[in-house]
């Protein structure tokens, strides 16, 4: 018996910040994933760090097993300290892992209180987009209507460890709250490519008071003046930045697109394109 449990990571999020004193998050799944293997073992987690490690005796406690007769693979295609949900996409992969091989429910609400227990979670493991509140887990809303769009991965450089990051800022009450409202009325609206580049715009900017990138205002008009870019998101609390290209936008509008920022702003490291996906646990039995 082999069991494989994907997870996808996040391009940052659509939104982020602080809405009626409480911390929210819309979610970016893309592409790229978390993945472990289960093959018969003695419970062994190979691969990954502590926080993974927490989620697997977390899964034991959850399914109430004293002996796993599985090994466990960690890998991950999501580096480290950039806002991209590695950590999340870790500690649900393995949760889900543990409580599939004993066959425990383990429902997407379990999950995100789970590893909201380890630290704050990103909500990739909902099917669709969603809107979590990061500390508990709590899931607020789901977009089902994903639009698959194509992501140009930027990077600032460095990392940002995020939760020594939350705990250094007990102002961050004082994300734009306008700017937030007005986002979150184009996401509410109908789920068309240029509202919600719109709101994600509008929340990058939002936290440029909170943790800003390099000339980041200066990146987003001049990536919003080509009719292919829909929009461009960050990582809150990460280092990296998203431009969402619009459904039409052929590879070589694409292309013109990254070339012209990536002359224009040496600062910021074209990484490569990802797509927007909705998010979701997959699990495949051989």
């Amino acid at each position: 018996m082999e069991l494989t449990v994907r997870v996808p990571g996040s391009c940052g999020e659509v939104m982020q910040g602080i809405w009626q004193d409480e911390p929210f998050l819309v979610t970016c799944p893309i592409d790229r994933y978390s993945t472990v293997v289960v093959r018969p073992g003695t419970g062994r987690l190979v691969g990954g760090g502590d926080k993974a490690r927490r989620a697997l005796a977390l899964g034991r406690a959850w399914c109430r097993c004293d002996r796993l007769a599985y090994d466990f693979f960690l890998t991950s295609e999501l580096p480290p300290g950039k806002g991209m949900a590695s950590s999340s996409a870790d500690i649900c992969a393995v949760l889900a892992a543990v409580a599939a091989v004993n066959h425990v429910p383990l429902s997407e609400g379990d999950i995100g209180r789970l590893a909201a227990s380890i630290e704050p979670t990103d909500g990739v493991f909902c099917q669709g987009m969603a809107l979590i509140q990061p500390e508990t887990g709590d899931i607020q809303h789901v977009f089902t209507d994903v639009p698959p769009l194509a992501i140009a991965v930027f990077d600032a450089g460095g990392t940002v460890d995020t939760v020594a990051f939350h705990k250094a800022r007990p102002d961050r009450a004082r994300t734009d709250a306008a700017a937030l409202y007005l986002g979150w009325q184009f996401l509410s609206s109908p789920m068309t490519d240029r509202n919600l580049g719109l709101a994600a715009s509008l929340s990058a900017l939002a936290n440029q008071s909170w943790l800003p990138k390099p000339d980041f205002p200066a990146f987003l008009r001049s990536a919003r003046r080509h009719p292919a870019v829909a929009g461009v998101n960050v990582a809150h609390s990460g280092t990296v930045a998203g431009v969402f290209f619009c459904r039409d936008a052929c590879p070589a509008s694409q292309e013109v697109v990254i070339t012209s920022l990536s002359r224009q702003f040496p600062q910021w490291t074209y990484v490569e394109t990802v797509h927007l996906r909705g998010g979701g646990i997959s699990i495949e039995n051989r």
